[in-house]
This record gives structure tokens, C-alpha cells and sequence, in this order.
């Protein structure tokens, strides 16, 4: 079933009418889904044109969205790698992810502020392939201090470090989770000590040192297990 993202109800406009027009050739009575406010909606084409698709509105369908809330704030990295991490955090259950400048990034914000545009793309594009019922929030880049800030307001937060810290496996009752990850470097040793000051905890993901893309998808993938939101849905 095709998935398409309405700005307004009963009306899909913008980029999503135009491939819903001139990609899929969609027609008044084909049936497609809607994601409208975060919330997810089986529907069928009443009318297609140039300005707008209208909608009649079905049943609601499960939003398949997490209960418990995880942002990513992960250290900026180079290349394509955050590409890879919103795409498939996004499948994943991402509440949000917010790139952060720490001491041993090699990339550099302003060069992820050019690509904000391109990782909001990259989530609303995931969302709909996956199913959920809304995309995940991409920030801007803040600075690690900026990012420290905003990290306390987190009913937990958690720090995978290769220094060592406990393990996953206990249930976790938390429903907001930050979740730190550093960029290829590593997590500088004042950073830990910084988040450790406002309450983070350092967590460990096994013995093997894990790439920055593959530590976060894997830690949000731990997160989320350890809070009982990978069995299915209530």
C-alpha cells in the first residue's frame, strides 16, 4: 500500500502529490494510507489534480510507533554514515536524533547544517517505507555543550562507552531516553565525565568496538528491546 504524508486533512499536496500523480499514476478509488499529525489512516482517492489529491478517510490504523521516546544525539560524522543512521534508526523507532559537534568529530557542523534538508528527506522517506505513522524530528547541529543541556531534561540517559559501563538486559521502565553516541573518534574522556555530571549513565555494548553508524543503530535497538517495545504492540 502506497503511504503518503498530508499536510492538511483530507488533501495531500507538495512533493507527495507530485509522485503520487506523476510516479505512481494514482487515480480517484485507489486505495492508499495516510500519515496526518502522527497518526496513521487507511484511505481512498476521491479526486486527483494538478493542485491537490482529496481523500475519503477510513479506518485508523495502528501508528506502530515506540511507547518509549528515544533521541539519538549522535557526534557528527563523515561521509555518507548519517545517511545510513536516519534511514535505519528511523525503521528502527527513532524519536528523534540530534547531530552533535564533539571534541574528536572530523566533520564539521556547517557542513551538516547544508544536509538538513537532505536527512529530513532521508526520515520522511524511511517512515513511509517502514510504516510508522510519524518521522522522526533531525535538529540541527548543536555543540556538545548545547547538547549537554538539552540532554538532562531526559527522564534517562544513557552513554555507550568504550571505556566500559553496566550492560543491557534489565528492563527499562524509562519512556524518554537520550542516548549518546560519539563520532569516529570516540567519546573524549571530559565528555563522559561531563555527561556522568548530569546523570548519564556509560553502558556497554560488548567487547568489540563498534563503528559510530553501527553503535547507535545498535544501542537504540538495545533501548528500545530492554523497554518491551520490539514484542509487538498492545
Amino acid at each position: 500500500m502506497h503511504r503518503f504524508f498530508a499536510e492538511e486533512r483530507g488533501c495531500i499536496r507538495g512533493e507527495e502529490l507530485k509522485h503520487l500523480r506523476q510516479v505512481l499514476r494514482l487515480a480517484p478509488g485507489d486505495g492508499i494510507e495516510v500519515l496526518y499529525e502522527g497518526r496513521r489512516f487507511a484511505a481512498r482517492l476521491t479526486e486527483v489534480s494538478p493542485e491537490a489529491a482529496l481523500y475519503a478517510e477510513g479506518e485508523e490504523l495502528p501508528s506502530h510507533e515506540p511507547r518509549c521516546r528515544v533521541t539519538l544525539y549522535q557526534g557528527l560524522c563523515k561521509g555518507e554514515k548519517m545517511d545510513f543512521l536516519v534511514q535505519k534508526c528511523t525503521e528502527m523507532g527513532v524519536h528523534a536524533i540530534v547531530p552533535v559537534e564533539m571534541a574528536r568529530s572530523v566533520a564539521r557542523a556547517e557542513r551538516a547544517e547544508k544536509k538538513a534538508e537532505r536527512y529530513a528527506r532521508i526520515a520522511r522517506e524511511a517512515t513511509k517505507q517502514c510504516g510508522r505513522a510519524r518521522a522522526p524530528e533531525v535538529l540541527p547541529a548543536l555543540s556538545f555543550a548545547q547538547a549537554l543541556k538539552r540532554m538532562q531534561a531526559h527522564e534517562r540517559l544513557l552513554m555507550p562507552y568504550e571505556e566500559g559501563g553496566i550492560a543491557f538486559g534489565a528492563p527499562l521502565a524509562a519512556r524518554d531516553v537520550g542516548l549518546l553516541i560519539g563520532p569516529e573518534g570516540g567519546i573524549a574522556p571530559e565528555e563522559a565525565e561531563d555527561v556522568r555530571a548530569v546523570g548519564g549513565v556509560a553502558v556497554t555494548l560488548g567487547s568489540r568496538i563498534l563503528r559510530t553508524e553501527t553503535a547507535g543503530l545498535v544501542a537504540l535497538t538495545l533501548v528500545l528491546h530492554c523497554a518491551g517495545d520490539l514484542g509487538g504492540e498492545d
